[in-house]
């Protein structure tokens, strides 16, 4: 059974602010330069396996109804907020309650690298000097956040590929009963964004290094082979740290990786299970104060 009268996804309560007195006395904070442009590149979908868009009877996730609109329009919305994306590619199904949220729409490949290879070469072939790739099944993010994330990735130095993570603690403050898998490292306990940012000159390596990964995701001593002994074995114990999977990614790729830690939790809160949106994909399990919000929708665009 599905719940589509509701007003859409909610996120948790916001974050407690500093006292007046105190950012006062801090005074004024320096203003961070605009990001650069970027051309965002949104994977839409489309697998067959999919079993939230199975139940919901449509043909890719980004397609479920939500709040009267699919879910992938809260994340196009969020791009089109942004002042840093000068052009949207969609790649996946489509309906025409998406129209004019995206420049650019494509089918989805066969598999998630075979999409994300599709995506790039419109975003190259638009002549995308950057590209911000992205699920499109993370309604909570608006705008802003999407630029903060491109300032931290600016922020951090150069590089030709950043990937966001987000600290345990923060996500749990935010999503406190959402499942979710959890690295634990050296520096703290951390699960990956649901998006990416890339110079165009890294698509080359990228591409050829992800398949590789794709093929051998599910044999251990192939991943072994390809990320090395060393940072797997260390990564049960948590002996790992960032700056070492730097410079494995690096190492790999042949191309400068960085890993950003991401100040907004919403980049990793993904809907891949009924109870990630109780109330509404899950109407048995009601709606908790904790997970909805309806003022975060207002920031998404029109």
């Amino acid at each position: 059974m599905w719940n589509d009268n509701v007003e859409g996804p909610r996120a948790a309560p916001p974050r407690p602010r500093a006292p007046l007195a105190d950012l006062a006395a801090a005074g004024p904070v320096p203003a961070r330069p605009a990001p650069a442009p970027v051309v965002a590149v949104v994977l839409a979908g489309g697998d067959r396996g999919d079993s939230l868009a199975a139940a919901a009877g449509v043909t890719a996730k980004a397609l479920l109804p939500l709040g009267g609109a699919p879910l992938g329009s809260y994340v196009l919305r969020a791009l089109r907020a942004c002042g840093a994306v000068e052009r949207i590619v969609y790649v996946g199904p489509t309906d025409g309650q998406l129209r004019g949220l995206y420049d650019t729409a494509v089918a989805s490949g066969e598999r998630l690298v075979d999409s994300l290879a599709l995506g790039l070469g419109v975003a190259l072939g638009a002549g995308a000097q950057r590209i911000l790739v992205l699920s499109a099944d993370i309604p909570w993010i608006d705008g802003a956040m999407i630029e903060r994330s491109l300032a931290d990735c600016d922020a951090a130095g150069p590089a030709d590929i950043y990937y966001p993570v987000v600290r345990q603690g923060d996500y749990r403050s935010r999503f406190p009963d959402h499942e979710r898998t959890f690295v634990k490292l050296r520096d703290d306990r951390f699960t990956g964004a649901n998006l990416a940012l890339l110079e165009a000159t890294v698509v080359p390596a990228l591409l050829p290094f992800l398949d590789r990964l794709f093929s051998a995701r599910k044999n251990p001593l192939a991943l072994a082979a390809i990320m090395g002994f060393d940072v797997l074995l260390s990564l049960p114990f948590g002996l790992a740290a960032l700056t070492q999977l730097e410079r494995r990614a690096s190492a790999l790729l042949g191309r400068n990786a960085r890993v950003v830690i991401a100040a907004d939790p919403e980049l990793a809160a993904d809907v891949d299970k009924p109870s990630h949106l109780p109330g509404v994909l899950d109407p048995e399990r009601p709606a908790g104060i904790a997970e909805f919000d309806t003022s975060m929708l207002e920031g998404t665009g029109s």
